[in-house]
């Protein structure tokens, strides 16, 4: 029987299409691996903004995977399969994180869409990423206790500005800053993904793989 591995002088089109549902399952498999282990974990620990460092993580993973699969849709896909596997953490309520998943897949896809390999769409897509799951955590709060948690918000936000001594519009630049470095925080994780890929990419180029992706 002839092997079904595509031959090194086949099209790079035809090569790529080969790779695509590999490399999803792979990447897919690995990021809900990563939401259902480390972010389990992170919860367990109580640490601050762990739903930020797991969607940056998530949004340099599918960055990483786009710069040797340059394919649209692959990291809708890719999100599908993580989701999935965040069906088996054991930790329960897993809707939320599912529907988060989809969310920063979707994301970092419309942020690729101009220009696939490009550094400039790679930090908008984690930037992107990073700061959802910020507003995810607010939207699913609104849905579940209505518009009184963002009250609740807003009151805290006044009270710290009072007890800080500051102007009210300091309580609003104070928030921007931290919005921004989460923002930033995305961000280093989409250049690093891409950093990693572009290496990826460079190994599989090499004779020994076959050819150029």
């Amino acid at each position: 029987m002839a092997s079904e591995t595509p031959s090194p002088s086949a099209p790079p089109s035809r090569r790529r299409a080969d790779r695509f549902w590999p490399y999803v399952a792979a990447f897919g498999a690995l990021w809900g691996a990563a939401e259902i282990t480390l972010g389990s974990f992170l919860h367990t620990l109580r640490m601050p903004f762990t739903g930020v460092l797991l969607a940056s993580a998530g949004a340099g993973l599918l960055i990483a995977q786009r710069q040797a699969l340059p394919r649209r849709g692959a990291a809708i896909a890719t999100g599908f399969v993580a989701a999935l596997c965040k069906t088996m953490s054991p930790g329960g309520a897993i809707l939320g994180p599912m529907l988060g998943i989809l969310a920063e897949a979707a994301l970092v896809e419309l942020a690729l869409l101009p220009a696939q390999r490009s550094i400039a769409t790679a930090l908008l897509a984690g930037a992107l990423a990073a700061t959802w799951a910020v507003f995810q955590k607010l939207l699913m709060q609104y849905l579940f206790y209505g518009g009184s948690v963002i009250d609740l918000y807003l009151s805290l936000l006044r009270q710290a500005t009072e007890v800080l001594g500051a102007r009210s519009e300091a309580g609003w630049t104070a928030l921007g800053g931290v919005l921004a470095v989460i923002a930033g925080v995305g961000a280093i994780a989409g250049f690093l993904g891409m950093a990693v890929g572009r290496e990826g990419r460079r190994r599989l180029a090499s004779p020994a793989h076959g050819g150029a992706p």
